[in-house]
């Protein structure tokens, strides 16, 4: 019979160690020491960043304070609504980003039409960020686990891994 090597024994111990505590970070320690959810980590050539992070946006401490009765300043056009209206046409990877600003800002039912686009067009990224609409029932979509994990495998497919952001 055939017996384990040191080092065969050493390599499987720390692969369980790994494994343990890549299981315990996923499922209890991510949210109490996380600095921000991940949304998405792409690979494909069309991300334009490698990770997307989402953080509540600052609040300027020298800005002067505003009026009661003042209404608070529309937030900015994102970056590739003027470029939408000169070209009329986007890429894949223009609807991804712009759906996913669009999903940052709170309006779903928008980002959703970009986002769909995108998935059609083969973006993955696109796919992880509606796979999280779709788990969340976010946009005008029924929460559906198996239609996210539709598109989650879709966006695997497409090399892209999915971090759902727990909210």
């Amino acid at each position: 019979m055939a017996s384990l090597t040191p080092l065969s024994k050493g390599l499987i111990g720390l692969a369980v160690v790994g494994a343990m505590a890549s299981a315990v970070w996923h499922l209890a320690l991510k949210e109490r020491f996380g600095a921000a959810p991940q949304t998405t980590t792409e690979t494909a050539p069309e991300a334009a960043t490698p990770a997307t992070v989402t953080t509540p946006p600052a609040q300027d401490p020298y800005a002067p304070p505003t009026a009661a009765n003042e209404t608070p300043p529309s937030p900015a056009p994102l970056p590739n609504e003027a470029s939408s209206a000169a070209n009329g046409a986007l890429s894949p990877a223009e609807h991804a980003e712009l759906g996913r600003q669009l999903m940052e800002r709170g309006e779903f039912a928008q980002a959703r039409g970009h986002l769909e686009q995108a998935v059609q067009g083969g973006n993955g990224g696109a796919a992880c960020h509606l796979g999280e609409m779709t788990l969340k029932g976010q946009g005008g979509i029924p929460a559906n686990q198996d239609a996210a994990a539709r598109l989650f495998q879709l966006a695997q497919s497409r090399n892209t891994i999915c971090f759902a952001a727990g909210q």
